[in-house]
């Protein structure tokens, strides 16, 4: 009887041996594999589905956790038209002549304002803008200032 004790835990000892090298448990070191790296990047958008011929293999479906997100691609910016408007036309410039045999040029429309320069009967200036009886003016040397409008007369 003792024969048979070990003879049925024989049995069962081989058929567990059996089982664990069928499953590839004996002799081989574990695997273990990193999961795939989720892209970072939007991926391209894809193509449509076709469905498969009958000779094709079967789809192998992916779980859905382990697809990466689809976004949907944002449309294409279309650029910006910007309004063009034409530019006005340059104002007439003004050109004055001294009348005066000698007429002063001062830093502000004020008879006490400070003198930048006297002009010569005959001298050609821009006038520039206007501040009440003061006439502002662009000198020959590029220089602004005012000079009183009776000093001054529009060259025709």
């Amino acid at each position: 009887m003792e024969n048979h004790k070990n003879m049925f835990a024989g049995i069962i000892i081989l058929g567990l041996l059996l089982s664990i090298t069928g499953c590839g448990m004996l002799g081989t070191k574990a695997k273990i594999e990193a999961p795939p790296a989720q892209p970072t990047a939007t991926p391209p958008p894809s193509k449509p589905e076709v469905p498969p011929t009958p000779s094709a293999a079967p789809a192998v479906s992916v779980p859905k956790e382990a697809q990466p997100p689809v976004t949907p691609a944002a449309p294409p910016a279309e650029p910006k038209k910007e309004e063009v408007k034409p530019s006005p036309p340059p104002a007439p410039t003004e050109i004055y002549v001294i009348t005066l045999k000698n007429s002063n040029v001062r830093a502000e429309p004020d008879l006490k304002s400070k003198v930048i320069t006297t002009l010569k009967k005959g001298t050609k200036v821009e006038k520039i803008g206007q501040s009440g009886n003061w006439a502002n003016v662009k000198l020959p040397s590029g220089e602004t200032g005012y000079i009183f409008h009776e000093l001054v007369k529009e060259l025709e």
